[in-house]
């Protein structure tokens, strides 16, 4: 008798993120990913027609776990600027596992995968930009704001989060630097 699996689709992502942070892409086989989870290879291509398919739901659930942390972020009872440098903080943490697991030229040896990976990942750039520009409205829109809109939310909004990038990549401008920047743009 075949044994009922909870949550299947989640138990292969978990498996398959396990095996890529701890082994890496090379022992990142749909064969491993059966055999570490203790069910059939059929199963996994039920859930997964390739290893592409695979690969880039891991992808996006690495976004969404990011901006489930940017959601917390949010939420916390602190001034706007304190909680941008935290978004920035954790953009820095978060780019830098993304470029040590997710950036390796063996993930992108088929054009699907490069094809697949890039648009969700303007997806959920475009999820982080607005993000942003919702607490910056809604901070702009208090009785007594520290933010002030000045200019486009959408486009202030997007002007941080690649500014915050560049600064990350390339790590020649501080962000403390940065900030006295935004607080001239925001308030």
């Amino acid at each position: 008798m075949s044994r009922v699996i909870e949550n299947p689709t989640q138990l292969i992502l978990d498996t398959a993120r396990n095996i890529l942070f701890t082994k890496g892409y090379s022992e990142l086989s749909m064969r491993n990913i059966a055999k570490e989870c203790g069910i059939a290879l059929g199963t996994i291509y039920n859930y997964f027609p390739t290893k592409s398919d695979l690969i880039v739901e891991m992808m996006s659930v690495y976004w969404r776990e990011y901006l489930d942390i940017l959601e917390k972020l949010f939420s916390e009872d602190s001034e706007p600027f304190t909680k941008l440098h935290k978004v920035f903080n954790t953009l820095r943490e978060f780019i830098k596992t993304f470029r040590a697991v997710w950036l390796k030229p063996e993930l992108y040896h088929t054009p699907g995968n490069i094809e697949s990976g890039l648009e969700r990942q303007t997806i959920y750039m475009d999820r982080l930009i607005k993000r942003l520009e919702e607490f910056l409205v809604y901070e702009s829109s208090k009785k007594h704001p520290a933010i002030k809109l000045k200019l486009d939310s959408y486009e202030t909004a997007k002007f941080i989060v690649l500014n915050f990038i560049t600064i990350i990549q390339m790590p020649y401008f501080e962000y403390k630097s940065f900030e006295g920047f935004l607080k001239e743009l925001l308030q």
